[in-house]
């Protein structure tokens, strides 16, 4: 059955899932990069890393990560970095020019520019809990289906089988969830070379997607879309109940 998206708004950010009571730590603390990572541990079993606020002009993804963050893992280890680019968030712009773009920046460097410092170090991380699915989150300025030139309301998986297989199914799901015909979501392109996606799955081998969606939606909605995919691919490789 197919709902309107502000019922999956209501459904998917009104009311949060799981409180979860996840570890906090910081990332490149003692710096001016310095971000929450909240880690949720369930019994034995694989990791999820979901990352929101690369680019401080799509706050979505930082609020979908927020709420993301609440979820308990019921097996093995949700890690989330809501707000990765607090600096930029704050400005309201993609980034800074003293940063750079972590976007394009994987696997970074620890002596690097600060772009390459946050990358190398969300890279440390993957490797530290064994990660085996990276989904990190952006937004674009329109929708695909009226401009391809724009990847609004695309979810971009990595060049593996693994990879696409989730990517149809979460589509599937996703689509049954939004009414509307010009936000359903389409697949069909690869991560950006130099982003936290691509590298995780060109590199490592990884289950990796960049989510993005629309700008041309009240963010309450962008977000809940997010969490929508996010919460069906965490299920599917077993970190959260589906």
């Amino acid at each position: 059955m197919r709902i309107s998206s502000i019922v999956l708004v209501l459904l998917l950010l009104a009311s949060p899932a799981v409180a979860a009571a996840a570890e906090q730590s910081v990332l490149l603390p003692g710096t001016p990069y310095a971000t929450e990572v909240f880690v949720s541990r369930g019994a034995a079993g694989p990791a999820a890393l979901v990352t929101g606020g690369a680019h401080g002009n799509e706050p979505a993804g930082a609020l979908a990560a927020e709420k993301i963050a609440q979820l308990a893992a019921s097996r093995g280890t949700l890690i989330v970095i809501p707000r990765l680019n607090k600096l930029a968030l704050a400005a309201h712009l993609r980034t800074l020019p003293e940063i750079g773009d972590i976007n394009r920046a994987y696997p970074g460097r620890p002596d690097g520019t600060p772009a390459e410092q946050i990358a190398a170090a969300v890279e440390a991380l993957v490797r530290q809990y064994g990660v085996t699915l990276v989904i990190d989150l952006h937004e674009a300025r329109t929708f695909h289906r009226l401009d391809h030139t724009s990847l609004g309301q695309m979810l971009l998986f990595a060049a593996n089988d693994r990879s696409a297989d989730l990517a149809l199914a979460a589509i599937d799901h996703v689509n049954g969830l939004i009414a509307e015909p010009v936000k359903k979501f389409t697949f069909g392109a690869h991560p950006i070379p130099g982003s936290a996606a691509y590298y995780a799955g060109n590199t490592l081998g990884l289950a990796a997607f960049t989510v993005e969606t629309s700008g041309e939606q009240a963010i309450e909605e962008r977000a809940a879309q997010h969490v929508a995919i996010v919460r069906f691919l965490l299920g599917r490789e077993g970190v959260v109940a589906e």
